[in-house]
């Protein structure tokens, strides 16, 4: 039976085999053991010992051998939860963790350090670079994350990959430490950031001049890349605590997070881990206590990265939008033009208008405000038909446009759908604007019968049914002027996130994340304060 410890998520709790009944007392111990081969069914079974048969491994609870879908469902399951060694398996428990990150518990604020550490020394001892570690997930946050829109998944506060790291890259800053010359200066952090971490809903809190050189360090990684920052979450977080004495973090801000959700600081360490050698993987069976069991082995280096900085290794890896790091790591030196920025812009009253923000659309060129949030706070008609059938109505209002020839005559078109947001951080996403090309989807709520609600679709549900730039239903622009002449057409697109509205992570030139609205439930975007507009024909 698959371990039902508190570190497997609830999805992986699946029923399991009682026993195994091919040859009792043979099929037992090591029953497959594979090399340089990922963990699936397939290596498995190749690897099944002779004296063991796949079709009579995994019985249910009536004694019935399981299909062959549900065996390899079985096998999945340990393969994802039990092969690699779960991040909590260090300290012990989900709250010991939780309490770690956040910047407290017994390794931040006990008094016997030696007892205190004593389970992770063991742990750095035989097996910190021994075996691939899990990212940090727990049972204990799976319910939690679905209730509150984090996604299906059990990601602890301030690190959730699926929702809220669009960046890839996650630091952790300390205190308290030795740290030598290999400081930083802090900025500034938004508390709302991290409410998880501070219990403080709104409000920032700014460190002018020097008043903490703390040491933050991080790793960054690729799509597709992510088989050790488990290791690497354990490297730059305990394995320094317990090596170096590293501890205590930032005031009001996590120590350990997604740079996201994370303080602003000048620089951070980059560090990474490689394998020195491949996997291999061990399946056990236990015929004393009808467990099936897995475990790996791998030989890990930590090192710094191939650029010591973290900003600097950001850049390396996102080539296509390599300033996104900026707003997060701002240089040497670039705490005090970063902190004049956010107050006169972000917190305090200015004269004169910014050039990209709290713009206010022309009233004989714009419609009235459609619906918004925040300084543009105008909910949506509460009848869903109604609402859209008014929003359809200004989009289908037949406005103009040159059909390209020398016979100086226009066509009927859409009207164009525009989004202003002063509160976003990408200057591109400050005033957006839609160009729809194809025939809209059919009105209605009914979206098994291929219905779509419009207005929501851009206020919380951005779908890429009948909406799909790369099949031509739409164009984006960053300015009016290109989007009549039909010029610097935006390249990148994605959709499908239930939740997350207009744009999702659309850009002019590539991903770029967190820009989006939502009205239902995600509150981690930077489009806060936003509105919509439909041009007048």
């Amino acid at each position: 039976m698959l371990k039902l410890t508190n570190y497997a998520l609830t999805m992986a709790l699946i029923h399991r085999a009682t026993r195994v009944s091919a040859v009792d007392g043979v099929c037992s111990n090591t029953i497959s053991s594979f090399t340089g081969v990922d963990c699936t069914y397939a290596n498995f079974v190749a690897n099944l010992d002779v004296d063991c048969n796949i079709t009579e491994l995994f019985i249910d609870d009536d004694g019935a051998f399981l299909a062959p879908e549900a065996a390899e469902a079985e096998v999945a399951a340990i393969c994802e939860y039990d092969a690699p060694t779960q991040f909590v398996e260090i300290q012990g428990t989900y709250r010991a963790d939780q309490r770690y990150f956040a910047g407290g518990g017994q390794l931040v604020d006990g008094d016997n350090w030696d007892m205190d550490t004593g389970r992770i020394q063991r742990f750095e001892t035989n097996m910190g670079a021994k075996t691939l570690i899990a990212f940090p997930e727990y049972a204990a946050r799976v319910q939690y994350n679905e209730n509150t829109a984090r996604g299906t998944n059990g990601y602890p506060a301030n690190m959730n990959l699926e929702t809220s790291c669009d960046l890839n890259t996650v630091m952790c800053c300390f205190t308290d430490g030795d740290f030598g010359d290999v400081t930083t200066d802090v900025c500034r952090h938004d508390l709302h950031d991290s409410p998880e971490s501070n219990h403080i809903k709104e409000g920032w809190s700014v460190f002018p001049g020097s008043e903490s050189a703390p040491h933050c360090v991080g790793f960054t990684w690729t799509d597709g890349a992510e088989e050790l920052i488990g290791n690497m979450m354990y490297d730059v977080s305990l394995r320094n605590t317990i090596n170096k004495g590293y501890r205590e973090g930032v005031p009001g801000s996590p120590m350990c997070g997604c740079v996201e959700h994370m303080p602003v600081v000048e620089e951070a360490s980059c560090r990474t881990a490689t394998k020195t050698n491949e996997i291999t993987y061990t399946f056990n069976f236990d015929i004393e206590s009808n467990d099936v069991s897995a475990s790996n082995a791998v030989e890990i280096e930590y090192s710094d990265c191939a650029n010591a900085d973290l900003a600097t290794q950001y850049k390396a890896n996102n080539p296509s939008d390599p300033e996104a790091i900026g707003a997060h790591l701002v240089g040497a030196d670039g705490c005090a033009d970063d902190l004049e920025d956010y107050l006169n812009e972000e917190q305090f009253l200015h004269q004169g208008q910014h050039s990209t923000k709290y713009i206010v659309p022309d009233s004989s060129k714009w419609s009235d405000l459609v619906v918004g949030e925040g300084i543009h706070f105008q909910p949506p008609i509460i009848d869903p038909i109604e609402s859209d059938t008014a929003f359809r109505a200004l989009v289908n209002a037949a406005c103009q446009e040159d059909d390209g020839t020398t016979t100086g005559t226009t066509t009927d078109r859409f009207c164009i759908i525009r989004r202003v947001c002063p509160s976003c951080r990408s200057e591109s996403h400050r005033d957006i604007y839609y160009k729809r090309k194809t025939a809209l989807p059919p009105m209605g709520t009914n979206s098994t019968a291929g219905e779509v609600y419009l207005l929501d679709m851009f206020m919380n549900k951005w779908k890429s049914y009948m909406n799909n730039m790369a099949d031509g239903d739409f164009e984006l622009y960053s300015t009016y002027a290109d989007a009549l002449a039909g010029t610097n057409a935006w390249t990148h697109c994605n959709y499908d996130y239930n939740g997350i509205g207009f744009p999702r992570d659309c850009g002019p030139y590539g991903y770029v994340g967190n820009e989006w609205n939502s009205y239902t439930g995600y509150h981690h975007g930077y489009a806060n304060h936003h509105g919509f507009y439909v041009e007048l024909p």
